[in-house]
């Protein structure tokens, strides 16, 4: 069939062109199902046959080409056949099952994800939807909520419950507009706080215009309610205002009030009083400033008198005050001032709670006494807050100001005049008041050549345009040209054209009859012009009744063409200033603002205009393709016959000049067919035989890396083996960029099928293609091409991905089955391992942790066969092996194994590593066991000379360690063991040269006694040891320490010093942080006959001291206390000494 040729000079005619032929079409051949998808045939022809197939609602067609590798016939159908995702008569298609398993494992990845989506977005019928989600949550569970807003109310709802923490804020909105139901469920969801359920109350505000009281219900503190917007504060007074009012406390006031919530006009006199009256009573109200600012605003609204009994009850304190109202109000308020916490709060600011009259009759005299500037700038501040917006009192107090302050600095004019500037607008002004105000600008030397403030310049402007008057010249020229839009909406609007005129015509001075010769003039009359639009744009003004501007801007074009020195200059402003001006601009849009955008604009309305732009057409043209691709794309489906071929031809040229090749080939990766494209890509693939691969010159070679690297690009996907054709040499890296896109987008048959072929790709590709694949397919699929691939390869890293791979994979199942089959196969990978093997893989070889249990004995002989039988270089690695896995050891191999392998060690290095000696001592259960373990393992090494001090340090500095993760882990005291390494040490020390060591062993001993009774098998320890150091515990052990040192005390006079020791090996063998310690201190003090352990506690907090944190003061300064109540003088004289600031506080006590 010959190629269909659109026509048409822009994109619309195109479209109804198009549009033309496939009414044709279908009404003579009705029916008929029109001929394959060819990707030879032309994008249109084939987009004729997907609308006649989608008319005719042929599915097996639609089918097919819903698996096509041309992403764009894909979009095409799936937009075309929403009739296929809706109609219940194609439910046995638009389903989970059949599209899982006919449809997505011959569709390209994106194209799954395209259809995916439609349906989402376009299938309601809820069990449906149900189905979907199911199926997805097998996969992506965030993916499957998407789906769940759809499906059925509680289905949805139990679903929801379960995933809270996983959903986002938009999609929980979506399903708030469903039901308020799914707030219920946050609000009842026992794992958020209340700032995450106030967070889900915001984004769901829109739910209290229509369930006012439901919404409410969810707000268990009215707090909350301070982040409504105004106009919901409004409809709750409406509907309910006594859930407020009833509930309403200071926080609520404050918040809903200092945003101008609108809260307080629903309010009566009586009302606002009783709140307020309310909120002073509770204990948490903030007395500060802030919550002053808050108050002014509201008591304006009530009575005076009511105003006064207000303050009393928020800052005045009932205890410290007469409450009778002094003659004089300034004596009350400075009363209060005295008196309330409000400190920083001047005296002057009370009277914004009072009338304007009161407050202007003696703020003026407390003004009239101030020495201090600054305090007179606030007293003035504070009067015309009084002042509020009533226009009489702000002229009583611009007038006092003008009469009394006119000489002041201009600094302190300056700030009296920037307050009645924000407070009374430009136009409100009356001669009078302007006569003060203008004579101030007067007296701060505006209206002289100095610099000056540009508020006041432009207010002077201003005033004297709507007031018709003439603007000074000397206030003319410090005006530095602003559109003064801020003072638009302030205006009628008379007075708004009349400014307007004036500015309009202030420019149009500067740019009428302009004659520019240089690119500095051009630059300064494209500024004077951008201001002028930007004018008309802010004062919404249609350019078109301004010819004259639209004459500049053409002559401005005019010049950028002609003049070489204007070329560079940018006009985009124009173009860009205001969007609905775009189409008056449209005939020389490409030179004012070339980009995309414009240039896609201009081939959808006049494709003409490209051939009298050529120039501009040209620089957008080159820049970066994959910007232009819609473009691009157009260009090559609506343009084929004319724009396409030039635009080729253009970028053919640009393949041999090294700078534009990118460019040229990502662009003919859009425009050309798959096969035209192809025809390219195969004049530069490089040899297999090639050796030297520098004799190519630098254009070749630079085609052949931008070729390998942009091959992906082309339409439709290319084949995997089209891809590595530029798996060669140097290239091979290049082509594996294209080859993770095109992989990543490759149907699952299509990814099967390149995975089969990895042993016969080259090294580099079979890694990477382990790679992926271990990403993507299940352990079925794998299992036959790894093994394939380490039969036949011997290079390392493609070994070492293979084994590692297989090793993860093996780590992740939980299915026996899985598990057995890859054991398999890394059993025999491990059978055939070599002395070369990479260095990872003999680490894996000990890494037994992650390994199922149901093989991990297994694994363990093999890795120990293999770690034996090579080089001594990995003899260490045996150790490792063993170390790491001494319980694995001793339950699958047996007890012999092991102690042969310690006893071999003892007598090879006169050591052995503290890991497999102490976790197998600790690993035995049994007590008969555990008696012979000891006998064989560790009695001969109390009576061994070369063994015995190793073993004396292990057991002191490690040992320790071993049982705190041991009783963590197991909840189990290894009592017995220290019972009778401390008997067999007992023996074999002498006093005193052994007396700390002793000591150590004799109290670590009695304190795994004290924690077998306190130690449950069933609780939670959290891996933390701390959980173990309760009150109970300590104060056993802490008698148990006493008994020690009162018995030792008795035979040594000075074991002070040597208890010391011996509490600091302990404590920091048991992790006793200071708090423990210090618990520990607290219980040894419980007898006052004791002085000697009340001497040795003083000793040992003297030295813990400086590590007391603020959660352990208390206890600290308990302890100092039973210190200073000992009626012994010595101990007293020691703690006067020590902790002399004390003193006073325990004498208060």
């Amino acid at each position: 069939m010959k190629s269909i040729i659109l026509e048409g000079n822009t994109l619309g005619q195109r479209h109804r062109h198009y549009n033309r032929l496939l009414n044709e079409v279908l009404s003579t051949n009705r029916g008929e199902t029109p001929d394959k998808i060819s990707h030879d045939d032309n994008d249109i022809d084939n987009f004729l046959k997907i609308d006649i197939a989608s008319h005719n609602r042929d599915v097996n067609y639609i089918l097919e080409v819903l698996k096509s590798k041309d992403l764009l016939y894909v979009t095409r159908a799936i937009k075309k056949c929403r009739w296929l995702i809706t109609d219940t008569k194609y439910s046995h298609i638009i389903n989970p099952k059949y599209l899982h398993k006919e449809l997505f494992p011959y569709m390209m990845q994106k194209a799954k994800s395209k259809l995916l989506l439609h349906i989402r977005l376009y299938l309601r019928d809820e069990k449906r939807v149900a189905q979907f989600y199911n199926y997805c949550k097998q996969f992506d569970v965030k993916l499957a909520l998407k789906w769940l807003h759809y499906c059925p109310l509680q289905f949805a709802l139990n679903e929801f419950h379960n995933h809270i923490d996983e959903i986002r804020m938009s999609t929980f909105k979506r399903f708030c507009r469903r039901s308020i139901k799914f707030l219920d469920k946050v609000a009842t969801y026992s794992k958020l706080d209340d700032w995450y359920k106030a967070n889900y109350l915001l984004e769901v505000e829109f739910l209290i215009r229509h369930k006012t009281e439901e919404y409410l219900n969810h707000v268990d503190n009215l707090y909350n309610l301070s982040f409504l917007k105004r106009k919901h504060v409004q409809l709750v007074m409406k509907t309910c205002p006594r859930r407020i009012l009833n509930n309403l406390g200071y926080r609520v006031m404050h918040s809903l009030v200092a945003y101008d919530s609108g809260l307080i006009q629903y309010m009566d006199k009586e009302s606002i009083k009783k709140i307020l009256l309310k909120c002073s009573q509770q204990e948490d109200v903030p007395i500060n400033i802030r919550y002053f600012d808050v108050l002014v605003k509201i008591l304006p609204r009530i009575e005076l008198s009511d105003r006064i009994e207000v303050l009393k009850a928020f800052f005045v304190s009932t205890a410290r005050i007469d409450w009778q109202v002094p003659d004089g109000l300034n004596m009350f308020f400075s009363a209060i001032n005295d008196f309330a916490p409000v400190n920083s709060l001047c005296v002057f600011r009370w009277y914004e709670c009072v009338t304007f009259d009161v407050a202007y009759r003696e703020i003026t005299k407390l003004i009239e006494t101030e020495l201090k500037r600054d305090v007179r700038v606030s007293m003035i501040k504070t009067l015309l807050n009084c002042a509020d917006r009533n226009f009489e009192n702000i002229f009583t107090v611009l007038k006092y100001f003008h009469d009394t302050h006119i000489h002041e600095l201009n600094n302190f004019k300056e700030k009296f005049v920037n307050q009645i500037l924000s407070r009374v607008a430009i136009n409100k002004f009356d001669t009078k008041m302007w006569t003060l105000l203008d004579n101030l600008f007067c007296s701060m030397d505006v209206y002289k050549n100095s610099s000056s403030n540009s508020k006041y310049v432009e207010t002077i402007i201003v005033y004297k345009i709507i007031h018709d008057q003439i603007v000074p010249d000397i206030i003319g020229s410090k005006f530095k040209f602003k559109t003064l839009k801020s003072y638009k909406n302030k205006l009628n609007s008379e007075e708004r054209e009349k400014l307007f005129i004036y500015l309009y015509d202030r420019q149009i001075k500067d740019i009428e009859n302009k004659t520019i010769t240089s690119a500095e003039e051009f630059k300064m009359f494209v500024k004077r012009l951008e201001l002028t639009l930007q004018l008309l744009a802010d004062w919404d003004k249609d350019i078109t009744g301004y010819p004259m501007i639209l004459n500049k801007i053409t002559e401005c074009i005019t010049i950028k063409k002609q003049k070489c020195w204007a070329m560079d200059i940018d006009l985009s402003t124009f173009y860009n200033i205001r969007k609905k001006w775009r189409r008056y601009f449209f005939d020389h849009s490409l030179v004012l603002n070339p980009s995309k955008h414009v240039l896609l604009n201009v081939i959808k309305h006049d494709s003409n205009m490209l051939n009298m732009y050529q120039k501009e057409v040209a620089l957008i043209r080159y820049d970066n393709p994959l910007s232009l691709k819609l473009v691009l794309s157009k260009i090559k489906i609506y343009y084929a016959d004319t724009l396409a071929k030039e635009w080729i031809n253009e970028y053919l040229f640009y393949l041999n000049d090294t700078e534009k090749q990118k460019m040229a080939i990502q662009s003919l990766s859009v425009l050309l067919s798959k096969k035209e494209f192809l025809d390219i890509v195969k004049k530069y693939i490089p040899e297999e035989n090639m050796t030297n691969w520098k004799e190519a010159d630098e254009i070749e070679h630079g085609c052949r890396n931008k070729l390998a690297t942009n091959i992906h690009r082309v339409r439709p996907l290319p084949d995997t083996d089209e891809v590595l054709w530029f798996a060669k040499g140097k290239y091979i890296n290049l082509a594996v960029t294209s080859l993770n896109t095109t992989f990543s987008n490759l149907s699952h048959i299509d990814r099967e099928e390149y995975i089969s072929k990895l042993p016969r790709q080259p090294l580099l590709l079979q890694k990477h293609g382990i790679h992926m694949a271990f990403n993507i397919f299940n352990t079925d699929k794998l299992l036959p091409v790894f093994e394939t691939i380490w039969k036949t390869t011997t290079n390392s890293s493609v070994r070492n991905s293979v084994f590692l791979t297989t090793y993860d994979l093996l780590c992740k199942q939980s299915k026996k089955s899985r598990i057995l089959k890859l054991w398999e196969l890394l059993e025999f990978f491990i059978e055939n391992l070599s002395d070369n093997e990479d260095l990872t893989i003999i680490e894996k070889l000990g890494a037994l942790y992650e390994i199922p249990e149901i093989v991990k004995s297994k694994f363990f002989m093999k890795a120990y066969q293999f770690l034996k039988s090579i080089p001594k270089k990995h003899d260490g690695r045996v150790d490792y092996l063993i170390h790491d896995n001494v319980e694995i050891v001793a339950k699958r191999l047996g007890r012999d194994f092991i102690e042969v392998y310690i006893n071999l060690k003892w007598s090879e290095n006169e050591s052995i590593s503290d890991d497999i000696f102490f976790n197998y001592l600790l690993f035995v259960q049994d007590k008969e066991y555990e008696l012979d373990t000891y006998e064989r393992l560790v009695k001969p090494l109390f009576y061994n000379s070369k063994y015995y001090p190793t073993f004396k340090k292990m057991v002191f500095d490690q040992l320790p360690y071993f049982v705190r993760d041991y009783v963590l882990k197991n909840k189990r005291v290894p009592v017995n063991l220290f019972k009778r390494l401390r008997y067999d040490f007992k023996q074999k020390f002498s006093l005193p040269e052994d007396y700390v060591a002793l000591k150590v062993l004799e109290l670590m001993c009695d304190f795994l006694e004290i924690l077998e009774h306190h130690i449950s098998p069933k609780a939670d320890y959290s891996y933390d040891f701390e959980e173990f150091l309760k009150m109970p515990l300590l104060s056993e052990f802490a008698k148990a320490c006493s008994k020690h040192f009162q018995r030792d005390i008795e035979t040594f006079a000075h074991t002070h010093f040597a208890f010391e020791y011996v509490f600091d090996n302990v404590f920091y063998s048991f992790y006793f942080s200071t708090f423990h310690k210090l618990q520990v201190y607290k219980f040894m003090l419980g007898d006052q006959s004791k002085l000697e352990s009340y001497l040795l506690v003083q000793r040992l907090i003297s030295k813990d001291n400086i590590d007391i944190k603020n959660h352990e003061k208390s206890v600290h300064d308990e302890i100092i206390a039973m210190l200073y109540s000992h009626p012994s003088k010595e101990i007293k004289m020691i703690c006067q000494h020590f902790y002399p600031d004390k003193t006073q506080a325990i004498k208060l006590n």
